[in-house]
Order: structure tokens, then sequence, then C-alpha cells
């Protein structure tokens, strides 16, 4: 699915609820405000925003803090109220949507929030206000609910913060992140063991095909000095009977 398409059908979405500010960038969700008032709807108590400014804030690091609280209360959200389980859940570069809007990352934070939105108490609404959009936003917004849960790799580049000053919102991405990657690269040695056994297999049989045409090679050449041979002394056997007659002719 186009990344551009599917963003713009989840700000169709958005323009159906009531948000602190509009949203038409990818910069108006860098630091999860708008999802905020979304996920509020779901569950005010748990999903407790504070007031967001007009504007996004111009220090990209309370961005990510911003991004990071909400990133874990959405999991836990998953874990803890709609009992569903949150291993496989898609890890995004906070650090990139903080910094830089990016818009990969957005769309994870864009998918599990929708996730969570049909699959809460006031599923009703959420999934009414899919069906009123556009059939080509309905289709994009169905495939982001369905991967959701699919796994990708955390992307690289996130600084973690010293021990000492970490918050509990930096272990919990921290973890998630780490387990991500985890799984990234077990899939990773998967393919790479699928590959090399598939190599192998394919050495064993171009192997097997040569120690093959060598035998046949050798069968053929047996076969071709026995012939030699065979003509070699019928010839010369005529040779020798050629002679003997023109010995006897001479006597």
């Amino acid at each position: 699915m186009d990344d551009r398409k599917e963003l713009d059908a989840f700000f169709h979405f958005f323009e159906t609820f009531d948000l602190s500010r509009p949203v038409s960038s990818p910069s108006d969700l860098s630091d999860g405000a708008a999802l905020s008032d979304i996920l509020a709807i779901v569950d005010s108590g748990y999903f407790k925003a504070t007031r967001p400014s007009a504007q996004p804030s111009d220090n990209w690091v309370l961005r990510f803090s911003a991004l990071k609280r909400l990133y874990r209360l959405m999991t836990q959200y998953f874990a803890d109220v709609l009992q569903k389980p949150t291993s496989n859940l898609d890890v995004p570069d906070l650090q990139a949507i903080a910094k830089d809007g990016d818009i990969p990352a957005i769309l994870v934070m864009c998918r599990i929030t929708i996730a969570i939105g049909v699959h809460c108490e006031r599923n009703e609404e959420f999934i009414e206000k899919i069906q009123g959009l556009s059939e080509v936003d309905q289709h994009c917004l169905m495939r982001a609910i369905e991967q959701a849960t699919a796994k990708i790799s955390n992307a690289p580049g996130y600084v973690e913060p010293s021990e000492s000053s970490m918050t509990e919102d930096d272990h919990y991405y921290r973890i998630q992140s780490e387990r991500s990657a985890i799984f990234s690269e077990k899939e990773t040695l998967e393919k790479v063991y699928h590959t090399l056994l598939e190599e192998h297999r394919t050495l064993q049989t171009s192997y097997d095909d040569a120690v093959s045409e060598k035998e046949d090679a050798i069968v053929q050449l047996r076969q071709a000095k026995r012939e030699v041979e065979t003509r070699r002394n019928e010839k010369a056997d005529v040779m020798m009977r050629a002679e003997m007659d023109r010995l006897r002719t001479e006597l």
C-alpha cells in the first residue's frame, strides 16, 4: 500500500473527530496530540491527555517524550483492557517521528490507534466513521487495521538516555524496541538459514550430477578403448593374413 495514500486516508478519518487542532500534515502528528485526542474518546480515564498547544512544540525532545508516554499507554491498553497480545505489535521509530515527521513510523502509530478504536467498547462509533469515508479510504484503513499486529524491524538510530535519567516510558520503549529487534533478527536468521539450505541442496544436486557425468564419461572412455583395441586387433589380423598369403605365393 502506498504510504502517502494511507496517510491521506487517516487524515480524512481524523477530520471526523473534534480534535484540539486540525491535522493535515505529518508534522501535525509529530507529538501524538491528535492521537491522544482520539484515544481519549476510547477511554478518557486511561488516556489522560493534557491540553495540547496550538502548535506542536519546537523541541523534538519534548515531542519524543510525549510519544513514548503515548506508545506505552497504547500497548498497555491492548494488554490490560482489550486482553490482546502485544508481543508482535509494531514498534515505531518515535525519535524519527519527533524529529522528522517520519511517515512510515507515523503510520504505525496511526494503525495501532485505529486498531484500538475498532476493538474498544465504543467501536461502533469508530466503524461508523470509517464507513462514512470513500471506498478508497475505507480500503486503506481496513488494510491498516489488519497490519496493526504485523511485525516490522525497528529503525536504528535511537540514542538511549543514561540509566539515571531514564523514565518509566524510556524503559518501556527500550524494552519494546529491543524485543522487536530480536524478533526481526530471528526472522532474518531464519531467512538466511533457509537460503543457505536451498543453496546447499542446489550444490549437492550439482555435485551429484557432476559425479554421474564423470562416471558416464569413464564408462564411455572404457568402451571407446575397447572398440579401438578391437579394431586394432582386427587390422593386425588382416595384415597378418595378407603377409601369410604373400609368403605362400613366394614359396
